[in-house]
């Protein structure tokens, strides 16, 4: 109780409940993001696709990340990474999984 103490005061929380649903409420957003990755991008690149999201190309900037991951991430150069996979469990003795099926969007790949 004492560390919460300290940290309302610190902090200026009015109070331990209001800590305490502020808390919550992190926790409940990080939940929310759990699917989430932060990119890191240049100046350049983010001015672009801040230019497109005003043009309506895209909804949002996350929309627009998605939409060039889904480009970029096709069947073919998922089928290339996982045979660059087969290579490296040769190569290291270890196990690779990834399991591309046509008729799956998204799949989880097991390091």
């Amino acid at each position: 109780m004492d560390e919460i103490d300290h940290h309302v005061k610190k902090h200026g929380i009015a109070n331990r409940s209001e800590f305490l649903r502020m808390a919550a409420r992190a926790m409940l957003d990080a939940r929310q993001l759990e699917n989430t990755i932060t990119v890191d991008v240049s100046p350049l690149l983010r001015e672009f696709i801040d230019v497109m999201v005003d043009r309506g190309y895209y909804r949002s900037q996350s929309h627009a990340v998605q939409s060039a991951l889904d480009e970029f991430f096709t069947e073919e150069r998922v089928r290339g990474a996982h045979r660059a996979a087969r290579c490296m469990e040769i190569t290291t003795g270890k196990k690779v999984e990834a399991e591309v099926e046509r008729n799956t969007q998204r799949q989880m790949v097991k390091p």
